[in-house]
């Protein structure tokens, strides 16, 4: 959550009333302190980017990850000790097998069509 486009990825998706969210913990995720949450400016990296030009501003983003990270959002945690490959086909079935029960925002499931849902992984590292 500490990259800004970690944080404007949450943030667009909480802002965008037809997105559901699932919130997914890498097995080395810690979540942000209250204190780190009310010092954004000094929690995620600056570099170079500046969320503000794109209409997303640090209460946007503190409401977004305290949805995040409450128990309203549904979550998967990640499985330790085994490869990105069987992470990535543990995290797709938990995903497939939730779109199949009714959301609870009242919302149509998501249809199973391809370019839908984008998961990437990089070996090594399971936050990526």
């Amino acid at each position: 959550l500490r990259r800004p486009w970690c944080a404007g990825e949450v943030t667009t998706a909480f802002k965008t009333i037809s997105a559901r969210v699932v919130t997914v913990w890498a097995s080395g995720f810690v979540p942000p302190a209250e204190d780190e949450l009310q010092h954004l400016d000094t929690y995620i990296e600056q570099d170079g980017c500046n969320l503000s030009h794109y209409n997303l501003f640090e209460d946007d983003i503190r409401v977004s990850f305290r949805k995040l990270l409450g128990a309203e959002t549904p979550t998967i945690r990640m499985r330790t000790g085994c490869s990105s490959s069987v992470q990535f086909k543990a995290i797709a079935s938990e995903l497939l097998k939730r779109n199949t029960l009714e959301p609870s925002t009242g919302l149509p499931p998501v249809p199973d069509e391809a370019g839908l849902v984008l998961i990437s992984a990089e070996p090594g590292n399971d936050e990526a």
